[in-house]
């Protein structure tokens, strides 16, 4: 297992009035702002409870920056033309300072400590590669890259194909992280349904003015009980 101390989780993001637009048709612009903001604070608690103190939120807005802030995370402004850019420049920034990377959506509502600890074990001593794939659309939720190992981005379509192939050219060992909470992230109105089919009341408890769900999944944290932390 790679040491949590070595690894920085690194979280992009858009400003809320750009996340989340297929779901328009059923939520209004400030809900869909409100799902986005209830979901990066699931993630930003899992990490948390995975022991990790160090996370970087790369780009959004006033909410995000405060919510990172809150947490006692580096809120960046997004500083690359499009996301593999950005990360790519996160992954240099994070090597730079001895780091390794761990690549994480803002957008998985069922994410945990486990899934976290999961991905830092599969990073065996550092030799692995780790992808997270998506539970649909080909694409990738998750890459852990242990310290000194170089791989670049190529979020998108048919990304986990892609990095599946990048790290065969290169030569380096992959370890596939399968978990629910890697695997789903929510993007267009199905999800959402079938979410709240999953976990009903899955929507209510993501709205960061209502902070019970915070309060009694990680009631060490601090804050995570506050309605105006964000």
């Amino acid at each position: 297992m790679v040491d949590e101390s070595s690894i920085v989780p690194i979280i992009p993001m858009k400003p809320l009035a750009d996340c989340k637009t297929r779901l328009s048709r059923t939520l209004t612009a400030e809900e869909r702002g409100d799902l986005v903001i209830g979901m990066l604070r699931r993630v930003i608690m899992a990490i948390k409870g995975a022991s990790i103190e160090v996370f970087w939120v790369v780009g959004g807005d006033w909410r995000i920056r405060n919510l990172t802030r809150n947490f006692d995370g580096l809120w960046m402004e997004d500083f690359g033309r499009n996301l593999n850019d950005t990360l790519d420049k996160s992954f240099d920034r994070a090597s730079e300072r001895g780091y390794g990377s761990m690549y994480l959506p803002g957008d998985l509502p069922f994410l945990k400590p486990s899934d976290i600890t999961s991905m830092l074990r599969s990073a065996g001593q550092g030799r692995n590669l780790v992808l997270a794939p998506a539970r649909r659309d080909s694409g990738t939720n998750g890459i852990l890259i242990p310290p000194k190992l170089a791989f670049k981005p190529e979020l998108g379509n048919r990304s986990f194909t892609k990095h599946l192939s990048q790290a065969g050219k290169l030569g380096i060992s992959v370890a596939i992280c399968y978990s629910e909470g890697l695997g789903f992230d929510l993007d267009i109105t199905e999800d959402l349904e079938f979410f709240q089919q999953r976990e009903p009341g899955l929507l209510d408890r993501l709205t960061p003015h209502k902070p019970a769900n915070a309060a009694t999944e990680f009631p060490n944290l601090r804050g995570e009980g506050d309605p105006t932390a964000i």
